[in-house]
């Protein structure tokens, strides 16, 4: 792509940049955003120091440079942005707009590293304007993003100090290179950020493998900001400099491939450590085997059931299942989407519910070709962050092209005194080496106080979101090390240890044990890394997989889970075993620490074809008993909310006993029954028929 690089003359900017370029993309234009009148701005969004130097960039990099005076403030400093008449991010915008207009620009480099504050607004704008963010430091260790930008040759001087153990009359002007160890002790003893994210530092570069010519300072004076005896805040203000041809100038992507260090991309090295791992098992699993039974890839009968809807708990949330659009008048899937969201609309109107309340959304769709002329309506009905989203396809029945079922949520009451509510959205859009942007209009997760309701993910390199060449094994590791990240920048202590509620979801069913060592293997890994293994046992949610006939982009794998921030160790579990004349059910439960909330998980195991269509409506009896037992088991108040029905769509007997639950439960459980999500799906693990997992609160 052809990209504009906002650059600061920081470290960062310009390490974006060789990003960008090791990436294959082509720096076309620089762009700077300015103080007026004053050496530095008091900027939540921009690094000002320096800017008297910008000027030199265009011309050691041989590239037009498009600047503008900063004529906004701070205005909007939530944690999301919205369009705001005044703000300093509506000059970005003017600039980029012009730069876009002016180069036909498709990229943004930005280096950003740890802010959202920064990443969401950049993204904003770019959004507005149809640009793809490329942030590829983002989120990266930053120990390790510091020695890889000394070792590619990237010469920047410290330009501003900010922090204890940060001398301006000693450390303005040093290297950054000979700054590195002294940098890594004021992290250890202090926290102090060792890349700067913390305002501790800034940076000017010198010279990079980018520059045709290099910069040199011919005259430079030390301002003191405040002479406070701890922390002392000073900068350098450039009185004179200039540019010097450097010998040897070479093609740019050259100079760049010869100066990072070798596998610099952390996405490749990630996925060359789990192929090497994996490489013989994976190779056996890459001769695609096609699912085939009875079953056209489409239920025999269509449930025709108006939508389910739980009880509200008293922490406000209410699930709403079996939306479609059956009544539209339309032919072909946009259509039906935009008559389930009007069906939508309608219900949510109905109790009391606005479309910002969703918060997770489970999309079942009839063909995965369908993706994207579904988000296209999709996403018009949507704000700046959408509710996360699981999509998968299953064999919906005949003429029903998609399903959806929607987690609502909405505090009942205002929070205890000294407490505060928290509620918030990770919608990253920029290209990174992190995890995957988002695919479609959905958020990568979810927070609602301790509780993350995370995004399906696959198995997509992050830094060309192309789906990685590797068979299941590798698929899965990547896909479950994504929610892995994705959980931690949410909150940054939870670990897949955290998980309450785990789906995976398979194109391949004979690689469900495959799916499930991956699983247990991370998990195990997550409990050394906290140290968790040497304690009390972790009550482990079962990971339940379920094949379906296609995922997004092809993929083999994806992982949707749940996690709740408490103590893992001192979480309660229940497990038990009914036998049946036929099979048997299984059930297990976990319970959050606080017991605010759990995972409850029942599975119909009937070997060959013992199940007789007399004996169906005493197995439904037999399946809500034993999910009224497990509730009562865990002896707290907790309100089933969403009982998602999985089950093959090949046994008519399972599609019997489908039929019939959501009624059995209605009678058994009166108001408090959950929401019954039917979900036909391919094939189930271990001679399942039918598998019932539900999430409880208060």
């Amino acid at each position: 792509m052809k990209v504009v690089a906002l650059i600061s003359g920081g470290k960062d900017s310009c390490y974006n940049m060789m990003q960008c370029v090791s990436a294959g993309h082509r720096i076309v234009a620089l762009a700077n955003l300015r103080p007026a009148n004053t050496d530095e701005l008091d900027s939540y969004m921009y690094q000002t120091v320096g800017h008297q130097a910008i000027e030199l960039y265009a011309e050691a990099m041989d590239l037009p440079l498009y600047r503008r005076t900063i004529q906004g403030s701070s205005l909007d400093t939530g944690r999301n942005y919205n369009q705001t008449e005044g703000d300093e991010v509506e000059d970005l915008y003017e600039l980029l707009k012009l730069v876009k207009e002016k180069e036909s620009v498709e990229a943004v480099s930005v280096g950003a590293i740890l802010s959202d504050y920064q990443r969401v607004r950049v993204e904003n704008v770019c959004l507005r304007l149809g640009l793809q963010p490329l942030a590829y430091l983002w989120r990266q260790d930053q120990e390790s993003l510091l020695s890889a930008m000394i070792s590619s040759d990237l010469h920047a001087i410290l330009i501003k100090v900010a922090a204890f153990g940060l001398d301006p009359e000693k450390h303005l002007g040093k290297p950054l290179a000979d700054m590195e160890p002294y940098l890594k002790q004021l992290s250890q003893k202090y926290g102090v950020h060792i890349c700067g994210e913390g305002g501790e530092y800034e940076t000017f570069t010198l010279d990079c493998p980018l520059f045709k010519r290099k910069l040199i300072i011919d005259a430079a004076e030390t301002v003191i900001h405040s002479a406070d005896a701890f922390a002392p805040v000073g900068y350098l203000r450039f009185t004179a400099m200039h540019t010097e041809s450097k010998n040897g100038a070479s093609q740019t992507s050259d100079v760049v491939a010869r100066a990072l260090p070798h596998g610099s991309c952390p996405c490749q090295n990630a996925i060359d450590k789990m192929t090497e791992e994996v490489e013989y098992a994976d190779q056996a699993e890459d001769n695609r085997q096609e699912f085939t039974s009875n079953c056209d890839l489409s239920c025999q009968r269509g449930h025709d059931l108006p939508p389910s809807c739980s009880p509200r708990s008293s922490k406000g949330f209410q699930w709403i299942s079996g939306i479609n659009g059956l009544q539209s008048q339309e032919s072909g899937i946009q259509g039906q989407t935009r008559a389930a969201f009007t069906h939508l609309k309608s219900e949510l109107d109905s109790r009391g519910w606005k479309m910002n309340d969703i918060i997770l959304v489970h999309l079942y769709v009839r063909s995965m070709e369908d993706f994207g002329p579904l988000n296209a309506v999709y996403k018009t009905h949507f704000g700046i962050n959408p509710p996360a989203r699981v999509c998968v396809q299953a064999p919906l029945p005949a003429g029903q092209l998609l399903q959806m079922d929607c987690l609502l949520h909405d505090w009942t009451e205002p929070p205890e005194e000294g407490c505060f509510h928290q509620k918030d959205a990770l919608h990253v859009q920029s290209m990174s080496h992190w995890a995957p942007a988002n695919i479609g209009p959905y958020s990568q997760a979810f927070r609602v106080d301790q509780s993350v309701f995370c995004a399906g993910q696959i198995a997509l390199v992050p830094c060309t979101m192309q789906l990685v060449k590797a068979g299941t094994r590798t698929q899965a590791h990547l896909s479950f090390s994504y929610v892995k990240k994705v959980l931690e920048a949410v909150i940054s202590t939870l670990t897949l240890a955290h998980v309450l509620q785990a789906h995976c979801y398979t194109t391949r069913h004979h690689n469900i044990p495959v799916i499930r060592a991956v699983w247990e293997s991370m998990l195990r890994a997550a409990e050394e890394e906290k140290d968790l293994l040497w304690g009390p046992e972790i009550k482990r949610p079962p990971l339940f997989v379920a094949t379906v006939p296609a995922l997004p982009r092809s993929a083999t794998v994806e992982l949707h889970v749940t996690a709740v921030q408490d103590d893992p160790i001192k979480r309660t579990s229940q497990h038990m075993t009914t036998k049946l004349a036929y099979g048997s059910i299984e059930c297990h439960s976990v319970m959050s620490a606080d017991t605010s909330s759990a995972s409850l998980s029942l599975s119909l195991t009937v070997p060959g074809n013992n199940l007789e269509v007399s004996s169906v409506k005493g197995v439904t009896d037999e399946v809500v008993a034993t999910f009224i037992k497990a509730m009562k088991k865990m002896e707290a108040e907790l309100v089933p909310l969403c009982a998602r029905v999985f089950y093959k769509c090949s046994h008519s007997q399972a599609q019997g006993i489908v039929e019939g639950l959501g009624e059995s439960l209605r009678s058994s459980l009166g108001e408090s029954s959950p929401s019954m999500s039917l979900v036909p799906v391919l094939d189930l693990p271990d001679s399942q028929i039918l598998h019932l997992s539900c999430w409880l609160s208060l």
